[in-house]
């Protein structure tokens, strides 16, 4: 897999936008679309601003969440981190039955008050599904599961 960081050489797609985030803050860039294809059994950290996870191995992967939770200095700070951008995370090659895909929270935080890193993991197990994760941006943090 490429880097997420190098973005002419890296392999994966990144495009902005700008959003007016008020008054106090103004328009800021965000990710629109951050494209992250894997391609290869594995261990992957996710980024912060990757919207779109598409997985497409007959092979083990687990993701790893950034943490979800913005600076508690507030949206003037560090204003991008103020912005939701959704993360969707989706088995493309048909895999994900024979697999179970995990996809694990950053720390303690928690994805819908259920599924943690240790004990309770949230996985795509059926072909072709896919996850739709909300970052909670205020403490204690986590992603809200917003559709399966």
């Amino acid at each position: 897999m490429g880097s997420q960081l190098d973005l002419d050489q890296g392999g994966t797609y990144r495009q902005t936008e700008k959003v007016y985030l008020g008054p106090s803050v103004g328009w800021v860039s965000i990710p629109n679309k951050t494209v992250l294809p894997i391609t290869a059994a594995g261990t992957y950290g996710l980024l912060r601003g990757m919207n779109l996870v598409t997985i497409n191995i007959n092979g083990a992967v687990i993701i790893n969440l950034p943490s979800s939770i913005a600076s508690p200095q507030g949206p003037q700070a560090i204003p991008g981190q103020w912005a939701i951008v959704p993360v969707v995370i989706v088995d493309i090659g048909g895999f994900g039955q024979a697999n179970g895909y995990q996809i694990l929270p950053f720390g303690s935080e928690l994805i819908s008050g259920t599924y943690n890193n240790t004990t309770t993991l949230l996985k795509i197990t059926s072909n072709f599904g896919a996850f739709v994760l909300n970052p909670i941006l205020t403490a204690p943090g986590g992603w809200s599961l917003s559709q399966s």
